[in-house]
Formats: C-alpha cells, sequence, structure tokens
C-alpha cells in the first residue's frame, strides 16, 4: 500500500463553514459586543485547522488533490473520510503533456483508498512528480447541508476550549524559559477521534 503525505496534497476547495459558529464561541467565551467577532472567527478556523491537524480528519467537507509519481494498487489518501473520488488522472508517455482520465471502472474507493479493480493494467505514465493526480472529497460534512450537530461534543468542545485559550491568551503561556504550557485536555477529547496509520 502506498500512504499519500501530506506534502503531496493540496486543497483545492476549502470548508464553507466551521463546526462551531462565532454565537456558540461568544456564548462559551461570554462576550456580548461585536467587536471582536472577526478575531473570534480567525479563532475558530485556527482551533478547528489545529484539531484537524491532531485528528487526521476533516470535519466539514472539502476537496484535495493528490499528486503521486506513478499508480499503486492500494493508494491512502489523507485527510479522510474520504467520501468521493472525482477522478484519477495521469501523464500517459505518449502524451506527457495532456493529463489523460483513468476510467472510474479501473478502480474502487474502499474507506480511505483507492484500490485498483482485479484484472486491470495500470497504464504506463511519464517522468514527473505529479504523473497521478487524485481528486477527492474528504470531511465529516456535506458543504451543501452541514449538520455541526453531528460533529461529536467531544470535538466541539476541544474546539470551544482552544478558542477560549486563544481569545485569553493572545501570547503563548510560559512555565520557564523553553517550556510552554499547553492545555492537556484538547488531546484528551480528541484522542478517541485521531487516526493513526
Amino acid at each position: 500500500m502506498y500512504r499519500v503525505t501530506s506534502d503531496k496534497v493540496t486543497l483545492i476547495t476549502a470548508p464553507a463553514s466551521e463546526p462551531v459558529t462565532t454565537t456558540e464561541a461568544k456564548n462559551h467565551l461570554r462576550v456580548d459586543v461585536t467587536d471582536d467577532d472577526t478575531l473570534i472567527g480567525s479563532l475558530i478556523t485556527a482551533a478547528r485547522e489545529y484539531c484537524e491537524i491532531y485528528t487526521g480528519q476533516s470535519f466539514i467537507e472539502r476537496t484535495y488533490r493528490a499528486d503521486l509519481y506513478d499508480f499503486a494498487d492500494d493508494i491512502w489518501l489523507p485527510n479522510g473520510p474520504v467520501t468521493a473520488i472525482s477522478s484519477v488522472k495521469y501523464y500517459d508517455t505518449s502524451s506527457p503533456q495532456a493529463l489523460t482520465t483513468w476510467a472510474a471502472s479501473n478502480y474502487t474507493l474502499q474507506r480511505d483508498m483507492v484500490r485498483r479493480n482485479d484484472g486491470v493494467s495500470f497504464p504506463s505514465v511519464g517522468t514527473q512528480y505529479d504523473n497521478v493526480q487524485i481528486t477527492y472529497t474528504a470531511g465529516w460534512l456535506d458543504q451543501s447541508s452541514p449538520q455541526a450537530e453531528n460533529i461529536p461534543q467531544a470535538v466541539k468542545q476541544a474546539l470551544l476550549l482552544m478558542v477560549s485559550d486563544l481569545y485569553e491568551n493572545r501570547e503563548a503561556q510560559v512555565l520557564y524559559p523553553g517550556q510552554i504550557l499547553a492545555n492537556p485536555v484538547y488531546h484528551a477529547l480528541l484522542n478517541a477521534y485521531r487516526v493513526y496509520r
């Protein structure tokens, strides 16, 4: 199995919403004024990005493109859960300047893996780092109608705690030189949703 690493993945379409609303965050922070709404929105995004990196999952649906040097029988795609493969394209040796679409009948999506179907041969590819390009959709919630209540409460609470820490402590909390204070509760809440691969 070939594991695609994060440095070989490009975000194509960003999430259309956040799993925690500004109103929810303001209620958690006990903030009544609108002066800091933009800041709080930015902190929500930062907290979500951190929690997604830590868990290895995408909370809100978005589109990625993975660039590979060559095909493999099983290709694991990061930032799941992968919900759909939009396309698998490649640079053929006979036409190295134009991408060719590999038919969807040649492969199957199984969880977060693209698996070559039995009896299917791989086409020959060129010598570029992005010979094979897989465009895929991943995320817990559908962008068209996200239902934030489907996000586990532990994940939402981790997000709110992080937003609160970022809002209240605009700079790093240092115990002594070289020792930054971090809230262990984030990880405790997120560990059940962390993907180890």
